[in-house]
């Protein structure tokens, strides 16, 4: 190869070096938290983020929440998009927070508008530890649509759940134990 090949060759090849840099640095994407908007299912920070994905009529709701590190809160998060032509949803969004066991016309609710990524986000804090639901609603032109996701919060230790498994696998397994000491005490004689 002459030199002058080879130079060309360099300069060619560091000139692509240049110009992928410039575009990896020019690209932008949304993110929360350092994770795409769009999913959370592949890409699982320290901290979990939950994601549930509901439909109603036309519309596929995504709803995520992250617990912020050291509090008693939550990032409650919204994209809602439309299927039928592929856009987001752009009207506000009502998020109500209750417990599994109140009755949610005695909560308050949050209406959350749309950020730069379409997403519709509110933070929360809780006071105990428990179950509670998320009932997101928004409207279109033909109805007012409500959907309720599950919210898991706090360190809820399932011991009481572990511990009568365990007593009644005994209870069972002694109970069969007797039976077939039993049948063989009958057989014997």
């Amino acid at each position: 190869m002459s030199l002058g090949l080879r130079s060309e060759m360099k300069k060619n090849t560091l000139l692509i070096l240049i110009l992928l840099l410039l575009f990896a640095s020019i690209v932008e994407s949304h993110h929360i938290r350092g994770i795409p908007h769009y999913s959370y299912r592949d890409n699982y920070p320290e901290t979990p983020v939950y994601e549930f994905i509901q439909n109603t009529s036309h519309y596929e709701v995504t709803f995520t929440y992250y617990k912020i590190p050291g509090n008693t809160a939550f990032d409650l998060a919204v994209y809602v998009r439309d299927t039928i032509n592929d856009l987001p949803y752009t009207d506000p969004v009502e998020f109500l927070v209750f417990g599994k066991h109140e009755d949610p016309n005695n909560s308050h609710p949050f209406t959350a508008y749309r950020n730069q990524t379409n997403i519709y986000k509110v933070g929360w804090v809780y006071e105990d530890d428990g179950d509670y639901f998320v009932r997101v609603t928004f409207a279109d032109s033909v109805k007012k649509h409500n959907i309720l996701f599950d919210l898991k919060v706090g360190n809820r230790s399932n011991v009481w759940l572990y511990l009568l498994v365990s007593v009644a696998s005994i209870i069972v397994f002694a109970a069969v134990v007797g039976v077939i000491r039993k049948k063989q005490k009958r057989r014997r004689k």
